[in-house]
């Protein structure tokens, strides 16, 4: 559906630009530069969105395992209802921050490797390995015991140090 969006918000601002194109000229008498220059901005305004969809998607990540955590450890009273509704977050947006690593945002400055591009098969077995790892989780949560969660919430927390390692820039 995302990708549909994509790239039905692609072809829109196309045929917007398109439109447009040709109704001036610059100073070299160029009328395609404008619309050429707008359209690049277009792609690295995309990255951008890309970049940031997926960093906002790795906070939400981080709240969930944070608050999950706080209870694994015993920092807070362990909350079976809470800790369900942080593991059903995490498992329902675990495949989410994937489809943001494109090749636009490949070429913008952030937090991502250059290997997650160059080694696309490794990257998508970390991705499998955290999904599954957050699946666990889930199912562990729904027994309602803290003995039950500890070693699922030890994978999720082991999948995303490998991922880490290999594909995040510190």
């Amino acid at each position: 559906m995302n990708k549909s969006l994509y790239t039905l918000g692609t072809l829109a601002a196309l045929a917007l630009l398109s439109a447009c194109g040709g109704q001036g000229n610059n100073a070299a008498g160029n009328a395609s530069a404008p619309a050429e220059n707008t359209a690049a901005s277009g792609v690295a305004s995309d990255a951008k969105a890309s970049i940031k969809a997926r960093s906002d998607l790795m906070e939400a990540f981080k709240e969930d395992v944070g608050a999950m955590g706080k209870m694994v450890k015993g920092e807070t009273p362990f909350d079976a209802a809470a800790f369900q509704k942080a593991a059903d977050n995490l498992d329902a947006n675990s495949g989410k921050p994937w489809e943001h690593y494109t090749a636009e945002s490949a070429k913008e400055e952030s937090e991502a490797k250059p290997e997650i591009w160059s080694k696309p098969d490794e990257f998508k077995k970390e991705i499998e390995k955290f999904t599954a790892a957050t699946a666990a989780l889930k199912t562990a949560a729904a027994s309602g015991k803290l003995d039950d969660v500890k070693k699922p919430f030890g994978a999720v927390g082991q999948s995303c140090k490998s991922c880490h390692d290999s594909f995040r820039a510190e």
